[in-house]
């Protein structure tokens, strides 16, 4: 429930609508082995999407795509946004890059180990930088390529 800025008292809330057992009060634990599971889903499911893809295109590894960027908040002033590449022939997310340029560490300078930020510059940035890190990366990951590339109109990259 935090991942989504809910405390406690929503998740005590959210149990009991669906009619299950109280949440523990500690989540680190579960968030953990939540946020494993859900990387793991992701992965797979955006492998299988690329495997789609190329059967799409007749077994082809040049793939058309869509870039766009999304944030949490409207307008460039958000800490958090995300990336996705779409494949135009499946309509289904083929990678995604999530930023971050929130930073809990007590000490700004020397961050943290575990610390979530990993961008830094103006929100509006984080779709071009999302986009170049993905297109460098495919080859590597999928062994396709991004060859034709569909712009939304309101698209940075």
């Amino acid at each position: 429930m935090r991942c989504i800025g809910k405390g406690a008292e929503s998740a005590r809330m959210f149990c009991g609508i669906m009619n299950l057992t109280p949440p523990p009060t500690k989540f680190s634990k579960y968030n953990h082995i939540l946020q494993q599971a859900t990387r793991e889903t992701c992965e797979h499911s955006m492998a299988e999407a690329v495997r789609e893809a190329v059967d799409e295109n007749d077994g082809k590894r040049d793939l058309a795509v869509a870039v766009d960027g999304s944030w949490q908040k409207r307008g460039f002033s958000s800490k958090n946004g995300l990336v996705t590449v779409t494949s135009v022939d499946t309509g289904k997310v083929i990678d995604v890059e999530v930023f971050s340029k929130h930073c809990i560490c007590p000490n700004k300078i020397k961050h943290l180990q575990n610390c979530k930020r990993n961008f830094e510059g103006y929100s509006g940035k984080m779709e071009v930088v999302g986009a170049l890190s993905i297109f460098f990366s495919v080859p590597s990951l999928y062994n396709v390529r991004y060859t034709k590339y569909l712009e939304m109109g309101d698209s940075k990259t």
